[in-house]
C-alpha cells in the first residue's frame, strides 16, 4: 500500500436537506491498480467511497461548482498538479 499526498483536494458529501459539506483529503491511497481519497475521521483514516452521502471529489480552489462535475483521482505516483510524488511506505 502507497500513501500519496493530496493537496488542494477535499471529499464533497451530501445531507438530506440537499446541502453539501467538504472535509479536505489527507492523501490518496493507491491499492493495486486504484486510487481511493482518504480523510481523517475522529482520527483514523477512512476511505472516502465508504462513508455515507459520498458525491465526488472536488478542489479546495472552489473550481467544482457544478454539481455534475466530478474529478478523478490523480493517476498512482502522481501529485495533482502533474509533478511526480515519492510513495510514502
Amino acid at each position: 500500500m502507497s500513501l500519496l499526498e493530496a493537496p488542494g483536494y477535499e471529499a464533497v458529501f451530501g445531507t438530506p436537506e440537499g446541502d453539501t459539506y467538504r472535509i479536505p483529503l489527507v492523501c490518496w491511497r493507491e491499492e493495486g491498480d486504484h486510487m481511493y481519497g482518504m480523510v481523517l475521521i475522529k482520527g483514523h483514516l477512512r476511505r472516502v467511497e465508504q462513508l455515507p452521502n459520498f458525491l465526488r471529489y472536488g478542489t479546495q480552489d472552489g473550481g467544482d461548482n457544478s454539481a455534475a462535475s466530478s474529478f478523478d483521482v490523480p493517476a498512482a505516483g502522481r501529485r495533482p498538479g502533474g509533478t511526480r510524488a515519492p510513495a510514502l511506505r
